[in-house]
C-alpha cells in the first residue's frame, strides 16, 4: 500500500485519473485512510481496491471455527485470537490461533506449517487463488502476502463504522453494495489480474522494476483507459506515458495506476465482479479478487 491512485467521475461520461501519490499515513488511527477516502468522495461513494488478500482459506476457516469472515476482523486481538498477529519465530508456536510463519528466515520450511496446521498447501489457498499462489500464512520471499494481510486487516478493523465501510463480496453483490450507503466499499483487487488487458502483443521477460520494461506496456495501459472512458488530470498521463518515476517507486505506481483501472472496469461493467454465485464460502470467508473470472 505505498502508492495510492484516485479517480473520480467527470463533468461527462467516464472517469478522471486525479492523483497518483503516497498513501495518506502517520499523525491518527489507521483507519484515517478509509476515512480520508470517504471525504474525498463527498456525497458520493469512494471504492477501494486493495492490494492484500481479503478472505480466509475455507479448509483454515473450518479448522479454526470462523464462519464470518467480517467477524473475525472484529475479532482480532481477543480471545482466541489475541495472538493471531504475532508472527510465530519456531515451528513450535505455530497454532490455528497464531498460523503465521516465519518471523525471520533459518531453518524454517512450509512443511513446518502444513504439519501444524493440519492443513496441505493446496488447503492453504483460497478458491480465487488458483494453484500457483503463496499460501497466506506463509511469510518470506518475493510472492509472500501475509505481512501485507496483517497490516490491511489491521486497517479495515481500525476503520470500525465511521464511515460505514462494506466489505465486497461479505457485505453483498457489488452492483447492490454501490447503491450509496457505504461510504466506502472495500475490495481486494489485485494488479497482476489485470495485466491480461495491456499485455504488449509481444510476450518477452520483463519486470516491472525497470523503467524500460514498463514502458512497453505503457501503449496497452493507456489503451485501455481510452476503451473505459477515462482521462487522465494534467500532469498524471504524461507521467503514466513516461513510465513512471524511474526509482523505486515506479513499480507501485504502476501497479496503483492498474489496480485503478482494474476497479473501474468493473464499477463500470467493463468487466465481471467474477465471483461464482453457487459457492456460499466465498461470501462467508473467502472473499474474492475483483475482476477475476470464476475458477474451480
Amino acid at each position: 500500500m505505498a502508492r495510492l491512485a484516485t479517480g473520480r467521475p467527470g463533468l461527462a461520461t467516464g472517469y478522471v485519473v486525479t492523483s497518483l501519490a503516497p498513501v495518506p499515513e502517520g499523525g491518527g488511527p489507521e483507519g484515517d485512510l478509509l476515512q480520508w477516502l470517504a471525504a474525498a468522495a463527498g456525497t458520493g461513494q469512494a471504492v477501494a481496491g486493495f492490494d492484500f488478500p481479503i478472505g480466509l482459506p475455507r479448509a483454515y476457516a473450518t479448522a479454526a471455527g470462523i464462519s464470518s469472515f467480517p467477524a473475525f476482523l472484529d475479532a482480532i486481538g481477543s480471545p482466541p485470537w489475541q495472538e493471531f498477529s504475532m508472527v510465530a519465530s519456531q515451528a513450535s508456536e505455530i497454532a490455528l490461533g497464531r498460523p503465521f510463519y516465519p518471523a525471520r528466515p533459518g531453518g524454517t520450511r512450509r512443511e513446518h506449517l502444513y504439519q501444524a496446521l493440519g492443513l496441505t498447501a493446496a488447503q492453504l489457498r483460497r478458491r480465487c487463488e488458483g494453484s500457483d499462489a503463496e499460501t497466506l500464512f506463509w511469510t518470506l520471499g518475493g510472492k509472500q502476502v501475509g505481512k501485507a494481510a496483517l497490516d490491511g486487516w489491521r486497517l479495515l478493523s481500525a476503520a470500525g463504522r465511521q464511515p460505514p465501510v462494506a466489505l465486497w463480496p461479505f457485505a453483498g453483490k457489488l452492483t447492490t453494495l454501490l447503491d450509496g450507503r457505504a461510504g466506502v466499499v472495500a475490495a481486494e483487487a489485485y494488479p497482476r489480474e489485470y495485466y491480461r488487458h495491456i499485455r504488449p502483443a509481444a510476450r518477452t521477460r520483463w519486470s516491472k522494476r525497470r523503467r524500460d520494461d514498463r514502458l512497453a506496456w505503457v501503449p496497452g495501459l493507456l489503451a485501455w483507459a481510452d476503451s473505459l472512458g477515462v482521462s487522465w488530470a494534467p500532469g498524471i498521463h504524461s507521467r503514466v506515458a513516461a513510465g513512471l518515476s524511474p526509482g523505486a517507486d515506479g513499480e507501485d505506481e504502476f501497479d496503483a495506476v492498474v489496480g485503478l483501472l482494474g476497479v473501474i472496469a468493473v464499477v463500470t461493467g467493463a468487466l465481471p465482479s467474477g465471483e461464482p454465485d453457487d459457492d456460499p464460502a466465498i461470501a462467508a470467508t473467502e472473499g474474492w479478487i475483483l475482476g477475476r473470472p470464476g475458477v474451480g
